[in-house]
């Protein structure tokens, strides 16, 4: 896209404006007392539980906000420099791969040693496992990749084969001519206007997922006019109720850590710094919509936690709690990721069926996959939330670089 054609669709912003530094400051949000909402669906109160196990699963939903169904935008970057190597082992073959040095050729596959240890197969990834976790019931999602221009790969409301084939139906070549991360924010607020309606139905929340690995720079002139019109879209994308989670891979969009702060700054969204790119196989997939870092259970009764508690990005989540025989009192707590609590009990009786040996096997098996799903998340979950601080902090040395990168 063109200067010019930039113009016209932001057509409130004079060239004065384009033309002016980046540093305006922007003005600081109301500062209002958080709410955690806790639901639970199951069980209720007063419910009679049978069965061979004395578990029984429980399912609900936490958030700082009203509950309600999603619409997600994956937006990647897939511009020349995140055909490099990651430095992580991200296909897991046993290889790490490595960029070439000098000049790259022509054919971007040869630039690293192993393709798929590049940044943008670690985007891709991360977005193939968000896919495979999101619930469609609640949440629907479209793709977008861009570079100098964005395109739509799928549409929001797209199945999940639709979605999965879609990212694999990614070639692997560069798109060139820089970082335009106005048009990105721009194409992935109009997916979410062109969404289909759902008559009677509240409206949906909106979230863009922003993946990079630089600092916003096509168009490359007047100077700065790129991070300009990427603050603007991104207040365009507030406009339409559309929250942007941000992050920025590896050390060039660390440096850049001002100008990413400047574009979540302007829509009320939020910012995690990744130091190894390769971390947002395990950022995106276990990414909070609600703001929600955790969700415990606890039966008070016996004295035991739940077990395999689950946590969606929706809010949603689900577990085991363990019983004893008579009444059990359940407490449910979900905590912010600003630290606010919520607490919620449930009582119910056990009382312990005849053995089934087929009905406890397949409880067993259910039990131990969701077991390891938990661990991993609950791993996934420390990390980020030690990044999240991080990203938080003010960093002295984080003065964007003007020069772009000559592989975009």
């Amino acid at each position: 896209m063109n200067f010019t054609a930039i113009l016209r669709r932001v057509p409130r912003l004079s060239r004065q404006i384009l033309l002016c530094a980046l540093g305006t400051a922007l003005a600081a949000p109301v500062a209002r007392a958080e709410q955690v909402y806790l639901e639970i669906d199951a069980p209720h109160s007063g419910d009679l539980v049978n069965e061979p196990i004395a578990l029984v699963e429980v399912r609900g939903w936490a958030g700082t906000g009203l509950r309600g169904k999603h619409d997600v935008v994956i937006v990647i970057d897939r511009s020349g420099s995140t055909f490099r190597a990651s430095g992580v082992d991200v296909d897991g073959d046993g290889v790490i791969g490595r960029t070439y040095p000098g000049d790259p050729p022509e054919e971007i596959v040869l630039w690293t040693s192993d393709f798929g240890d590049t940044i943008v197969s670690a985007e891709t990834l991360a977005a193939r496992r968000l896919v495979e976790r999101l619930d469609p019931e609640t949440t629907r999602m479209g793709i977008i990749t861009f570079g100098g221009n964005a395109k739509l790969e799928a549409p929001v409301g797209a199945s999940r084969e639709q979605l999965l084939a879609a990212l694999d139906g990614l070639q692997p070549r560069a798109n060139p001519n820089g970082t335009n991360m106005y048009g990105a924010i721009e194409t992935a607020i109009d997916a979410l206007e062109a969404a289909p309606k759902e008559p009677g139905e509240p409206p949906r929340q909106r979230e863009i997922l922003l993946l990079s690995d630089g600092m916003p720079t096509s168009p490359p002139e007047p100077r700065n006019a790129a991070q300009i019109i990427s603050v603007h879209a991104a207040r365009n994308a507030a406009q339409a109720h559309a929250r942007i989670y941000a992050y920025a891979l590896g050390p060039t969009a660390a440096a850049a850590h001002d100008s990413f702060q400047e574009i979540v700054a302007a829509n009320g969204g939020e910012l995690t710094v990744l130091d190894s790119p390769a971390d947002i196989v395990e950022f995106v997939p276990y990414l909070s919509l609600t703001s929600i870092a955790k969700v415990s259970l606890e039966n008070t009764t016996l004295g035991e936690s739940g077990r395999a508690v689950r946590l969606f990005p929706d809010g949603s989540f689900d577990g085991f709690a363990p019983l004893q025989p008579g009444r059990n009192e359940l407490r449910f707590t979900a905590t912010s990721q600003a630290g606010t609590l919520a607490t919620t009990t449930r009582w119910l009786t056990f009382d312990k069926a005849l053995p089934d040996a087929e009905k406890l096997a397949r409880f067993k098996k259910l039990l131990e996959v969701r077991a390891i799903e938990t661990e991993l998340a609950e791993k996934a979950q420390a990390k980020r939330e030690e990044q999240r601080r991080k990203s938080l902090e003010v960093r002295p040395d984080s003065r964007p670089d003007p020069r772009p990168d000559p592989a975009d």
